[in-house]
């Protein structure tokens, strides 16, 4: 049984949740709190495993409280529960670069049927969170320093259980970067992108999984933090090396060839895996243009499988694909995916990626 402590200053918003989380069999609403300092009175008696937070509480805020949460009772995983509004998604971006787990939206007062859209987002990110806790507490005991561990290339097995490594691209030269990250992807691209050089020849495109407000303010977060120029990519923007190009929320993002150069095309169509953007879409396209167009794939730490199938095309055609490994990601769905599909050149812990794409882009 999941424990679960609803944290929101509004009786309506806390009555709502729990309504709504009283449905699953797997979880228990162990209480409320209509504050952060009353939700960190409370952890010690109920022994949460994990916090749904609302982000503006008028005694302590959402920041505030995830940092005593995560400083006292570090097994406790976070997920915010944000508005769809600019100061909100500002605030939760912050969050999620301090550590928290995931968040979903707040229904808005014109959805038709609230509980269902909160129940379809934030049950499957509860379950997500305690399996990550369960995965760390088996493999806290066996930790090992990475810093001199070797590149860790990682093979599947066909159905005639023979060992089929991915073969890597011979004269690989990468002309585009093509990242996708989901939940915990925040935190993972401000651990990546700062690394990555500023003089790097090749322009890189991100899809991350969120609303438009927030990734705006994540690329607005980056751009400040890195030294290569980083924005929300627009229909008909050519690319340019050195600069960082988002998906913009609510629309998925395709790379094409416009004469001798790479533009962006946006379109409207369905949700993929239930995303829009989607990594996939993106790196279908960037097949398209393959070989004579080399990618550098990196699948970053998220939620579901989106991207495993458009590395795996890619990964035949003469590109290159990084996937975190298991350790350092919140949770090993995209990448893990990508890695069982025999797509992965290279399988690497957060902290070493950077350099990862440092060194090829440089060979």
């Amino acid at each position: 049984m999941i424990r679960v402590l609803v944290v929101d200053d509004s009786s309506v918003y806390r009555m709502l949740l729990k309504k709504m989380l009283d449905a699953f069999d797997d979880v228990e609403v162990v209480g409320v709190a209509s504050g952060g300092r009353d939700a960190i009175a409370k952890i010690p008696d109920l022994k949460p495993d994990v916090l749904t937070l609302d982000m503006n509480m008028p005694d302590m805020d959402g920041m505030a409280t995830l940092g005593v949460v995560s400083a006292k009772y570090p097994n406790v995983k976070v997920i915010v529960v944000a508005s769809e509004t600019k100061n909100d998604a500002e605030r939760a971006v912050l969050v999620l670069e301090a550590g928290a787990f995931d968040f979903v939206l707040k229904p808005k007062a014109s959805d038709v049927e609230p509980i269902r859209l909160l129940r379809e987002e934030l049950h499957p990110k509860i379950q997500a969170a305690v399996s990550r806790s369960m995965f760390l507490k088996r493999s806290h005991s066996g930790l090992k320093n990475r810093k001199n561990a070797p590149t860790v290339v990682m093979s599947v097995k066909n159905s005639a259980n023979k060992t089929i490594p991915p073969a890597r691209p011979a004269r690989f030269k990468p002309e585009i970067i093509a990242i996708g990250s989901s939940t915990g992807g925040p935190a993972a691209l401000h651990e990546v992108m700062p690394v990555i050089r500023g003089d790097i020849h090749v322009p890189v495109v991100i899809i991350q999984h969120m609303p438009k407000l927030f990734i705006e303010s994540l690329a607005k977060r980056l751009d400040s933090d890195m030294s290569l120029h980083c924005c929300v990519g627009e229909n008909g923007m050519v690319l340019k090396p050195g600069c960082v190009y988002f998906a913009p929320g609510e629309q998925h993002m395709d790379i094409i060839r416009s004469g001798t150069e790479l533009m962006i095309k946006l379109n409207d169509s369905p949700p993929e895996h239930h995303c829009r953007p989607a990594v996939d879409v993106t790196l279908r396209s960037l097949a398209l243009l393959a070989p004579s167009v080399q990618t550098l794939v990196v699948i970053l730490t998220g939620m579901g499988t989106d991207g495993a199938a458009g590395a795996k095309l890619l990964s035949g055609k003469r590109c290159w694909v990084i996937a975190q490994d298991e350790e350092s990601s919140v949770v090993w769905g995209m990448p893990g995916e990508t890695v069982r599909m025999g797509a992965a050149h290279d399988v690497l812990p957060l902290d070493d990626i950077g350099g990862r794409i440092n060194s090829l882009v440089s060979r």
